[in-house]
């Protein structure tokens, strides 16, 4: 695989931030994202938090949080397989080098009024024998909103800038990626509220190869809080979804949701439900999934898993929806007061079938990933630790599929 001309830096103005995919609460509207998106990297959220979303207690007192956090994280990775080529696998040490700072101002989860949470992460990636792959990535996040005893308003999103490889379209792929959304929530009674939204997202790719695309899309739920420890729900959400060089596609999804935490010690947050397309060459019903479960089973050992079923559309053919299944298992344990390692593993498999026009379909991508990693922490602000990648693309599809091993040290530093 040839390389690429070198790219001017982009640069995401700072108000469009977040520090970690977990530091901004989600609303329980939202669909459960999984933690393990990139189909790749195989980075799970160990942290079992519930993913609680608009609690309206009239007792509430007014709460107001003033943070500000600045880190780094600083890593050098040798990868055997920097393109993810099926042919010519390209090996090279890859330095990252991420600073980090993020604000937060008010509580969104309990007290009332304004909140603020914003940050952002430029993350400068450079290759020792291939500079011409160096770039500046770089991910934002923000949510800015108001809350009262009953009523909430919020606008979050993020936005990104990325280069690194995609598993559909098997290189490196520079792109830029954004989504907003604005929700509203009321308690119409003591346990129920109910939700309305809209939102877009879209994905742009620099290179013409690739098809961009868009989604609006308006949401509404409705929202039981049958205990403490226990949410149910239920989302329509339905949308337009534009695919460059495709026909558009019209989206109509249903799902119910359980949040539960039976203990202290676990954690349950399960989206279920269909999604029913319609475009160019027909309509399909596909099943949607989204899970997470996490348990601690004793002090200093915790254990993940995540789940998802959802359907995409493809970059590298257009036309083209893959529908993306998978499961991802992790487990993190202390090694004493300074040492923990952890362990994580998953499978994917996409099955491509084709939407629009009459190009070849019938790709299928079967992916598997293990990820070990030692870490030690020398205070709370300041970590180092080893780790290895192995991931595998077995695809139907000539020229595309890999086999990747990656091994490096990475530091952290929380200022």
């Amino acid at each position: 695989m040839s390389r690429r001309t070198p790219q001017t830096p982009r640069v995401v103005p700072l108000i469009l931030a977040v520090y970690t995919a977990g530091s901004l609460a989600s609303s329980s509207g939202e669909e459960v994202l999984s933690t393990a998106p990139g189909r790749l990297d195989g980075q799970l959220d160990s942290r079992i938090v519930p993913r609680g979303g608009y609690r309206f207690d009239p007792q509430a007192g007014e709460v107001r949080k003033d943070e500000l956090e600045m880190g780094v994280v600083v890593s050098a990775t040798y990868e055997s397989n920097i393109y993810l080529s099926s042919t010519r696998p390209e090996s090279d040490l890859v330095v990252r080098v991420a600073p980090a700072i993020a604000y937060r101002h008010g509580d969104k989860a309990t007290g009332e009024g304004g909140y603020l949470n914003v940050a952002y992460k430029p993350v400068g990636v450079a290759y020792m024998d291939h500079s011409s792959n160096d770039r500046i990535d770089q991910t934002a996040e923000w949510d800015i909103g108001w809350r009262g005893q009953k009523t909430l308003a919020s606008w979050k999103g993020s936005a990104a800038q990325l280069g690194d490889a995609t598993a559909d379209t098997g290189a490196l792929t520079d792109r830029t990626e954004l989504a907003t959304e604005v929700r509203m929530a009321w308690a119409v009674r003591e346990k129920i509220s109910v939700e309305a939204a809209g939102g877009y997202a879209a994905t742009s790719y620099d290179s013409g190869k690739y098809a961009d695309s868009r989604l609006g899309f308006g949401e509404v739920a409705l929202r039981y809080t049958y205990s403490p420890k226990t949410r149910i729900g239920l989302a329509y959400k339905g949308g337009n979804f534009k695919v460059d060089g495709a026909g558009a596609q019209t989206v109509h999804r249903v799902t119910g949701r359980l949040e539960w935490t039976p203990t202290q010690k676990i954690a349950v947050d399960l989206e279920l439900g269909g999604e029913h397309r319609s475009f160019d060459n027909g309509s399909d019903t596909t099943p949607v999934v989204e899970a997470r479960v996490g348990w601690t089973p004793k002090e200093g050992t915790e254990l993940y898993l995540n789940g998802y079923r959802r359907e995409q559309a493809s970059a590298y053919t257009p036309g083209q929806n893959y529908t993306q299944s998978g499961a991802a298992l992790g487990i993190v344990q202390r090694l004493g007061e300074k040492w923990s390692a952890r362990l994580e593993g998953g499978l994917e498999h996409a099955s491509y079938t084709q939407v629009s026009g009459s190009a070849p379909a019938g790709r299928e991508d079967k992916i598997r990933f293990i990820r070990p990693a030692l870490e030690y922490r020398f205070t709370d602000d300041f970590s180092m630790g080893l780790f290895y990648r192995y991931s595998e693309n077995s695809s139907n599809r000539p020229g595309l599929g890999y086999d990747s091993h990656a091994t490096g040290v990475e530091m952290g530093y929380r200022f």
